[in-house]
């Protein structure tokens, strides 16, 4: 009961801290009446905008070839079979497994 507790209240937090960051963006409208440069110098309006546009897959990629190896193994087929082909079988050689212990 206690670690759901924990998880719901961690899962709240970065709800709430997510949500507080997309509502910052409201903040640039209380700037539309201001005629001077406050909306200029606005530290959360450039917080706000600069986290709206990162994206979230970088688009640089990293210059890397992937080197495609081949391991060859040569198979040898050996031609040397050995097989005794018998008239009369066993009942031992029937199966390949014991019998289970309960039936």
């Amino acid at each position: 009961m206690k670690t759901n507790r924990i998880k719901n209240s961690i899962t709240y937090f970065l709800l709430v801290i997510f949500f507080s960051m997309k509502m910052a963006g409201f903040h640039v409208l209380s700037h539309a009446d201001d005629d001077d440069d406050h909306a200029v110098h606005c530290n959360i309006c450039d917080h706000a905008i600069t986290n709206n546009l990162t994206p979230l897959l970088t688009p640089v990629f990293s210059n890397f070839s992937l080197d495609d190896i081949e391991y060859f193994l040569p198979k040898e087929i050996s031609q040397n079979y050995k097989f005794i082909l018998a008239s009369s079988s066993s009942k031992d050689q029937l199966f390949s497994r014991p019998p289970p212990f309960l039936l």
